[in-house]
């Protein structure tokens, strides 16, 4: 059922019930005026704090700060990663960090970590790259993905990814092959969508 609202005129009764007559405001009003005002500073400042964070930069395809992929998934991952750039020009990279803090959840984190200092990750004007993004201390993984990549890698997809392919392998401690595992499918999938093998 669909409510209609009727706007009605006061009356001269009602009119007189609704005006205000200009006073000062009370001591109390102040002091609440300047506790809000301090608040809403505070949580600038926070904001600005974790957006303005320094991030590292990403310059490989697998940039592994947290010291947890072993060489032999460095080395295949750079090589599926190089391969299909080569072949589609899009871009796949890995980042690994021991926590996302100060940023409030990991795809905040991964959002800006994806901007990589204005560069982005791909082909500038395509938005064609995709970040994984592992917290090893926080116990989580992000998968973010450009709009150029979205019809192949949709959320779900990249969802099904991690936890199928990629948490299991990382509840083991295996951060390299789970790594590996995730990144070979989501290659995988973006060669398919570009008619590559």
């Amino acid at each position: 059922m669909v409510g209609v609202l009727s706007a009605r005129t006061l009356g001269p009764a009602e009119q007189t019930l609704h005006t205000r007559t200009k006073s000062r405001p009370s001591g109390r009003s102040v002091v609440h005026v300047a506790r809000l005002a301090v608040l809403v500073c505070l949580w600038a400042t926070a904001v600005s704090t974790a957006s303005g964070q320094e991030l590292p930069a990403l310059t490989q395809p697998v940039n592994d700060f947290a010291g947890v992929v072993d060489d032999a998934s460095r080395q295949a991952i750079d090589g599926l990663v190089r391969q299909l750039q080569r072949t589609t020009g899009d871009v796949v990279v890995v980042a690994t960090v021991d926590s996302v803090a100060p940023f409030g959840d990991i795809r905040s984190f991964a959002v800006e970590l994806f901007e990589n200092g204005g560069r982005g990750i791909g082909e500038r004007g395509r938005d064609n790259g995709l970040l994984v993004v592992l917290a090893v201390g926080d116990r989580q993984v992000w998968v973010e993905v450009g709009y150029d990549l979205e019809p192949f890698v949709t959320d779900g997809f990249a969802g099904e990814t991690s936890r199928l392919f990629m948490v299991p392998q990382f509840q083991q401690g295996a951060y390299g092959p789970g790594l590996l595992a995730g990144v070979t499918r989501l290659v995988g999938r973006i060669a398919q969508g570009r008619n590559v093998t």
